[in-house]
């Protein structure tokens, strides 16, 4: 899935990764709502209330993967709030909310190598 349009100011940056069930096995047919900040960390450029400009809805392949392409976000201005990516994660039994973050240790932290990481989701 692209979030970011090509001409869309930023870092850009490619997110792998796949949703696995509690059982660690690969869960297919999740879909997957992510969203977050542009390079400024702003929702909006207008600074109004209203969905996301930057964000976009995928469904996991059968073996449980999936692609994000888009930018790198910003943190939100003058906040002491990490740079990340709203997941939530949804199907038949599904309602889980997430983020990938760009800094600090866990699961869901996006390690940039060549502007490219992955991140796996254990479903809850």
């Amino acid at each position: 899935m692209k979030i970011a349009a090509d001409n869309q100011p930023g870092q850009r940056i490619m997110i792998n990764g796949r949703v696995l069930g509690s059982d660690s096995k690969p869960h297919g047919g999740v879909e997957i709502y992510a969203y977050h900040t542009d390079a400024q960390g702003l929702y909006r450029r207008d600074r109004s209330k209203g969905p996301a400009r930057l964000g976009g809805t995928l469904v996991t392949a059968s073996d449980g993967s999936y692609s994000i392409d888009t930018i790198k976000p910003a943190p939100y201005p003058n906040r002491d709030i990490p740079a990340h990516i709203h997941i939530r994660l949804r199907g038949p039994g599904i309602n889980q909310q997430d983020e990938i973050r760009f800094e600090g240790n866990g699961p869901t932290i996006c390690h940039l190598i060549q502007n490219r990481c992955n991140v796996d989701f254990r479903l809850r």
